[in-house]
């Protein structure tokens, strides 16, 4: 299998071959608390905390063969889109919509909804499904 990008607009998939992959995946998966530092030539910067688990992340997939894609927080998706991102049906993501769950706009005759607000929507859910401390 050999290394594919795909760009659409401000998206990207990478498919990559897994050569190399595996003993990357390992050193950041044995070390998951470990901060990761970018070095360029002499240059070299800390990622970010959050950059450093999503990269982590797409390296353990992409070692296992499958593709990752990359989308800007602003990109705005269709309904079908959003219920893919949270795992539920188009029409469960509608009533979502129309229950106020989640903003989104109607620029025509479509809704539309930005994918910030369903990746906190989401986060929202999983908080409410993770039990808290119980009482002693």
């Amino acid at each position: 299998m050999s290394s594919t990008v795909a760009c659409h607009g401000a998206e990207v998939t990478v498919r990559p071959a897994l050569e190399g992959l595996t003993g990357l995946a390992e050193l950041l998966a044995a070390q998951p608390d470990s901060p990761l530092v970018l070095k360029i030539g002499r240059r070299s910067a800390a990622v970010p905390a959050e950059l450093a688990a999503a990269l982590r992340e797409a390296v353990i997939a992409l070692s296992h063969g499958e593709a990752v894609t990359l989308t800007p927080h602003e990109a705005l998706l269709t309904t079908q889109e959003a219920a893919e991102v949270l795992g539920v049906s188009r029409p469960t993501m509608v009533r979502l919509l129309e229950s106020g769950a989640l903003p989104f706009t109607k620029p025509g005759t479509h809704r539309r909804v930005r994918l910030e607000d369903v990746l906190d929507y989401a986060e929202r859910q999983r908080h409410l499904r993770t039990p808290g401390p119980r009482p002693a």
